[in-house]
């Protein structure tokens, strides 16, 4: 026996730098789609909370290191070990050992990367174990 099923509706809420673009371009793919207001809420039920308050989130943070930002960093960008040793010189062995966690990022080293990678120095340093080289 064939059942037919209705289509269930998908709630989505865009916010945030860029949503009105990202809003453009599904108007365009689904003509169909309807866009409420921000203020409205339709269920009426939802609780929204910072995500960084949550427990998960500090979990979270807690379990990543700075070689795995390293490494997400520069895989970002598509580079390899090789090209990002080549632009911030630091030798290939050592990114290796900083992303796999068997060394630590140092203040210099940090700012290098930091540099290359056209990111934050702190996303490399823990300024609690570095408060004398702040400045």
């Amino acid at each position: 026996m064939l059942v037919a099923e209705k289509t269930h509706h998908i709630n989505s809420y865009i916010y945030g730098q860029g949503a009105e673009l990202i809003i453009s371009v599904l108007k365009e793919a689904m003509p169909e789609l309807e866009i409420l207001p921000a203020e409205e809420n339709p269920e009426g039920d939802e609780e929204y909370a910072e995500v960084s308050q949550s427990e998960w989130f500090r979990g979270m943070a807690d379990a990543i290191s700075p070689g795995t930002i390293l490494r997400i960093r520069r895989e970002n960008k598509g580079w390899t070990q090789a090209e990002l040793s080549e632009k911030c010189g630091i030798a290939i062995p050592n990114i290796s050992l900083m992303e796999a966690g068997k060394r630590n990022i140092g203040i210099r080293s940090a700012r290098k990367l930091a540099d290359s990678l056209e990111c934050s120095v702190d996303d490399f340093v823990n300024w609690e174990n570095q408060s004398s080289a702040r400045n």
